[in-house]
């Protein structure tokens, strides 16, 4: 049923119209993460003792389709959050490319065992698992050079005042926004105004009874060091609109991969059901569309950086990462 809800609302092909399931107790789960890198689709995330790895799927596989749907960039995650989350099964078929034929590596599901909560927590988003992270992480290259990594702008505004600290006297900072699926628009507005100096309208939210100014204006601590960032795939809304925003003001490089280009305004709509322990559905519907400053629409269409960089099949099975060696090396020459 959760699947058949879903799919009414998959055929209006809004990035931000969703259905949002009750949680399940028992999760499923398959031991790999792979997205789009440009048009393919690779595995980049493989635990080590986990289904995946133990069937036989290896980093920078080439996914081509799962339980005989086809994958595509258009519609990958869509297509594993039906497989995974909201109908989920007992084995996964992963078709893997291989040397010009296909290979079709079977993962099983491992079933954990969700902890029991309560009321508004109790909803199944998918990305559970990453909610135990840290909002971000800094690393210090001791040369001049501050990164971030920046997880998600569903976060308290509050929280940028620490997160700024260490940038203040970075000759560069590279801000990392790869698989950022966005979050709150005031979040978001804050941190853009540690690295402005001047005032300026970065969007219009325009509903179907008005429009709205979204406006940034600088803040302290203000950012000039040179800034680059850097987007995937699995960039989206907020994170877009961040990378675009500074794009088009010339304040910052972009590097990456085209971001996912889901960008519509939207409010959750919860439904809960139970007197005493509550069991939490809704909906995620779109309410506006977002319209940059220079009146283009990101939504289906995304970010283009200014430096594309895909990582390969050999980099992501040695771990490597050339996007952020790509902008330390750019860091490191503009600071000298």
């Amino acid at each position: 049923m959760h699947g058949a809800i879903s799919a009414l609302l998959y055929q209006l092909h809004d990035s931000h119209t969703v259905f949002i399931p009750p949680k399940r107790k028992i999760k499923a789960v398959y031991g790999f993460k792979a997205k789009p890198f440009a048009n393919n689709i690779f595995v980049y995330e493989l635990d080590k003792d986990g289904p995946a790895a133990k069937a036989g799927l290896q980093l920078g596989d080439q996914i081509v389709g799962v339980n005989n749907l086809n994958a595509a960039r258009e519609n990958y995650f869509d297509m594993m959050r039906y497989l995974t989350v909201l109908d989920p099964r007992a084995e996964l078929g992963v078709e893997v490319s291989q040397n010009g034929s296909i290979r079709v590596v079977k993962v099983p599901a491992t079933a954990i065992p969700q902890p029991p909560q309560y009321f508004f927590s109790f909803i199944e988003t998918g990305r559970d698992s990453d909610e135990q992270e840290r909002f971000y992480d800094f690393k210090n290259y001791h040369d001049g050079i501050q990164y971030l990594r920046l997880r998600t702008f569903s976060m308290p505004s509050t929280e940028i005042v620490g997160m700024m600290r260490p940038l203040k006297d970075a000759r560069a900072v590279i801000l990392d926004l790869r698989g950022n699926g966005g979050g709150r628009s005031s979040t978001t507005v804050d941190l853009m105004g540690q690295f402005v100096r001047e005032p300026f309208e970065m969007a219009t939210s325009v509903s179907r009874k008005k429009s709205e100014s979204v406006r940034v204006k600088p803040l302290s601590p203000h950012i000039t060091s040179p800034l680059y960032i850097l987007i995937d795939s699995a960039s989206a809304s907020a994170s877009e609109m961040f990378a675009r925003s500074m794009q088009i003001h010339k304040r910052a490089v972009v590097i990456g991969d085209r971001s996912s280009g889901r960008v519509n305004s939207a409010r959750f709509f919860w439904q809960p059901i139970g007197s005493w322990e509550g069991v939490e559905f809704g909906t995620e519907i779109a309410v506006s569309r977002v319209v940059m400053e220079n009146g283009e629409e990101l939504e289906g269409h995304g970010v283009t950086p200014d430096e594309f960089c895909i990582p390969s099949p050999a980099d992501l099975r040695t771990e490597k990462d050339p996007c952020l060696d790509r902008a330390l090396a750019m860091a490191r020459a503009a600071k000298n």
